[in-house]
């Protein structure tokens, strides 16, 4: 499968990056110092910013990525935007990124002011067929209200799980991400900061971009790992004596 490959001047800030993130320093900091270092456009900022993660980062979030057979028989809970949001980025040809801690981005950042369009309809007729072969107990979508028309969407999603004789329900709530981590065994979604509270996580927009719509997987970028031997050095250099 071919890959969009990143530029040199892109590789080496994505290991700085790393690096500093591995020492604490905070994420907007690090992005922002990077970014300014090698003249990042915007959309290589974003980059860093969703898909870079030291390492100790990425092998938790790592640890919590269940493989779709595990939603079998529970209750699916799906953070509905994030989900929608990646399989129409796939579906148009946005940058998709494979991010360090195993977990499939992108990186539009559009989601306060995503706009329901024939793109969500056709994002929603893979989803809806992908999520039936996984055969979870109940399903359920959750969208936050303020971002426009989430209650037609929700309204949509129900008619399809109904049609598709999927048991579960879609909801356009106030906080959709303390609703969909308090209400199943098992949590769609790629955002972070819903990773580090979840129990289990399947990257469900992934695995539906990879089984419905493989061609557009190409579009993927795979992130350079970090070499340690590197890191070690650059430590080494740094506190040694004149």
């Amino acid at each position: 499968m071919s890959r969009r490959k990143l530029s040199p001047k892109l590789i080496k800030a994505v290991q700085d990056t790393r690096y500093l993130l591995g020492r604490n320093y905070a994420r907007e900091s690090v992005v922002s110092f990077v970014g300014d270092k090698y003249q990042l456009s915007k959309l290589e900022k974003l980059t860093l910013y969703r898909a870079v993660y030291d390492q100790p980062q990425a092998e938790e979030h790592e640890k919590k990525l269940a493989p779709p057979r595990t939603v079998f028989g529970k209750k699916l809970a799906i953070d509905g935007y994030n989900v929608l949001i990646t399989i129409e980025s796939a579906l148009i040809g946005r940058p998709i990124i494979l991010c360090d801690d195993g977990f499939i981005r992108d990186i539009a950042m559009i989601h306060g002011k995503h706009r329901v369009t024939n793109l969500t309809e056709k994002a929603l007729n893979l989803l809806i067929p992908y999520l039936k072969g996984l055969k979870a107990s109940e399903v359920n979508f959750f969208f936050d209200a303020q971002v426009s028309k989430s209650g037609e969407l929700a309204s949509t999603v129900r008619d399809k799980l109904e049609k598709a004789k999927l048991k579960g329900n879609a909801y356009a709530v106030k906080q959709a991400d303390t609703s969909a981590l308090a209400s199943g065994n098992i949590l769609a979604t790629s955002d972070a900061v819903l990773i580090s509270k979840a129990r289990a996580v399947v990257d469900l927009a992934a695995q539906t971009i990879r089984k419905k719509c493989p061609e557009k997987a190409v579009a993927l970028t795979k992130l350079p790992k970090i070499e340690e031997t590197r890191l070690n050095n650059t430590e080494q250099t740094n506190n040694s004596g004149p």
